[in-house]
This record gives structure tokens, C-alpha cells and sequence, in this order.
């Protein structure tokens, strides 16, 4: 075995997988997927997934034996984290996402990133932190499941970040539907956590959901070395995300409707506030009027110096009452 130039290669990597002819797959040290990247050549069915911890770590040992895209190269400077599956060079380039939603608003979203760069016969792949699906996916390579090619992988890696954006979906039509049974019980709950869903549904759609164009192209012009039952694994993964899409999009109207339905029932109780306030007014404004012209210290008053002149006030007071509490109910009525 040749020596490493670089003493710190394994902290550079996180773990390494070569995989068989037969596509089961054994972890491997450092020093041995270098010798393995020296060794190979295009005509053995093997191939080497190797895992970073950084994509902007990969060290000059490792580089002198893989040639990486210039995406690939690019990740520090790139904001656009959303998914994508897309041609790069001589092999493909892809940007997946794993997230820890909570729908109840207590934490926010948790975004992880993961890079990957594909050739025919290896596969690179670093992250920024942790992936659930990574986890997974080496929990199937640990129970022997076999994988041919390294888009095989990416493919598992896909079918992941689908169930993760369906189970968000199902835990978000769950809050969803709690809040409908409360506006169908007469409750009034807050708005602003439907907005705060439907900006989060939005976000994740542009991180989960691959870019339709890029992977659009990616079908219809694969790579020589992708086998047709590989392509058919690619389609049923983007019938998912596009079915994860299209209940997306119901979920985001039906939320616009649970929100307008607030706003009408805010304005509605607004209204009736306003309503009995104003009535109240209207009801009191006779007695108002008389008691503030007959309390004027001027002379002129009328029934100053009869001794029946209160009761009179009063009768006067109580016939306006009655009247503007007469006209209010009327228009209460209509």
C-alpha cells in the first residue's frame, strides 16, 4: 500500500463504502479507498461511496484521483440549496435536503444539506450536518441491500427526502384539520399559525423538491452507464415528489380558505361589536340630550318653578328612550 501524504485524511472523511459486482456493499478505511482510487479502472463493476464532512474539506489526496464538478466546487459560494438532480460534466450533480419540521411552531424548521457529485464509479458525497437519510441509508447498506451503480444510491436517497416531505404534509393536514373542527365548533383560532404553515410549506417545496427542468433533462438524456431499471426507479421517485407537490398545492388553498374564513368571522364579530356599541349610544343619546339642556344654568329653563316639571323631564326622557330603543331593534331585525 502506498503511503498517505496527508495525515489527516480519515478526519477529512466520514466513512467510505466499497460496494461489490454484485452491488453489496463494506466499509472500508481511508487508506484502502485511496489504493482502491489508484488501483481502478472502467472495466471492473465496482464502486466506492465516499462521505465528507465538509464539501469545502476534501483534501488534495483524495482530488488527485477524483475530478469534481465545478457545482460541486462552487457550494461554499451557493446559496441555492434547493433540490436538484442534473447533469455535470461527464456525470451527474445533485443538492438534497433533509428537514426537522415541528407543524406546532415550538421550534424552527431544522435544515440539512447534502452534496453529492456521481461518476460511474464512485460516488462523493459531504454535508453540512447531519442527514436522516444518510443514516438510513447506511442502516440498508449494513443489511446487505444490494445497489448496482451509485445512482442507485442517490435514488434511495431520493425516495427518503419524498417520505419526508409526505410525512410533513400529513402532520400539517393534521394541524389543519384541528383548526377546521374548532372554526365548526364556534372557536376562533390565531391566524397567524396558518401563515406561519403556509410559509413553511412554501420554503419547503423549494428545498424538497427537485427542480422539475434539471431532472426533466436528466430523464430524457441518463447518462451511458444508468441501466434502464434504474431510470424506471428515478420515475416512480418523481411521480412521488410530483404527488407530494400536487397535495401540497390543495393543502396551501385549503389553508388560504381556513385564513379567509377567519378574517370573515373576525370582521363579523368586529361588526357586531361596533353594532351593539353604537346602539348602546343611540339608546342613551335622548336622555343624554335632555339631561345636558335642562342641566344648562341659563335662564328660560322650562318647568323651573313648577313643581311638577321632573316628572314631566322624566316621561320625556323615558318616550325618546323607547323610541330610539325601538328604532335600534328595527334595524337590528333587518
Amino acid at each position: 500500500m502506498t503511503p498517505i501524504d496527508h495525515p489527516d485524511i480519515q478526519a477529512e472523511l466520514i466513512h467510505a463504502h466499497l460496494f461489490s459486482a454484485d452491488g453489496i456493499g463494506k466499509q472500508v478505511d481511508a487508506e484502502s479507498a485511496l489504493e482502491w482510487l489508484k488501483n481502478t479502472n472502467n472495466s471492473t463493476s465496482e464502486f466506492i461511496w465516499l462521505h465528507f464532512s465538509s464539501p469545502h474539506g476534501i483534501g488534495k489526496n483524495w482530488l488527485q484521483y477524483i475530478e469534481l464538478p465545478i457545482a460541486f466546487k462552487g457550494v461554499l459560494h451557493d446559496e441555492r440549496r434547493s433540490s436538484r438532480l442534473s447533469h455535470s460534466h461527464h456525470g451527474l450533480f445533485a443538492v438534497m435536503n433533509d428537514v426537522t419540521y415541528d407543524p406546532t411552531h415550538r421550534k424552527h424548521p431544522e435544515i440539512s444539506t447534502l452534496w453529492v457529485s456521481i461518476r460511474q464509479r464512485w460516488l462523493l458525497s459531504a454535508w453540512d450536518n447531519p442527514l436522516r437519510s444518510v443514516e438510513q441509508l447506511l442502516a440498508l447498506i449494513s443489511s446487505e441491500q444490494i445497489f448496482q451503480n451509485p445512482l442507485t444510491l442517490v435514488i434511495q436517497l431520493l425516495s427518503h427526502q419524498a417520505d419526508v416531505l409526505a410525512n410533513i404534509l400529513r402532520n400539517t393536514s393534521i394541524t389543519a384539520n384541528s383548526i377546521e373542527e374548532k372554526l365548526a365548533a364556534g372557536e376562533l383560532p390565531k391566524r397567524a399559525s396558518l401563515g406561519g404553515m403556509r410559509r413553511d410549506l412554501i420554503r419547503l417545496q423549494r428545498l424538497l423538491a427537485p427542480e422539475p427542468s434539471s431532472l426533466f433533462r436528466l430523464l430524457s438524456r441518463p447518462p451511458k452507464w444508468v441501466r434502464e431499471e434504474d431510470i424506471d426507479y428515478l420515475h416512480l421517485a418523481t411521480e412521488n415528489f410530483s404527488i407530494a407537490l400536487r397535495d401540497m398545492a390543495s393543502l396551501q388553498e385549503r389553508i388560504e380558505l381556513l385564513e379567509d374564513e377567519i378574517v370573515a368571522r373576525v370582521g363579523e364579530k368586529t361588526n357586531r361589536s361596533l353594532f351593539i356599541l353604537t346602539s348602546v349610544t343611540v339608546i342613551a343619546l335622548p336622555m343624554t340630550i335632555v339631561a345636558a339642556l335642562f342641566g344648562m344654568n341659563v335662564g328660560g329653563i322650562p318647568f323651573k318653578d313648577s313643581t311638577d316639571g321632573f316628572f314631566y323631564i322624566f316621561i320625556l326622557s323615558i318616550m325618546l328612550t323607547a323610541a330610539a330603543t325601538w328604532l335600534v331593534l328595527r334595524l337590528l331585525k333587518d
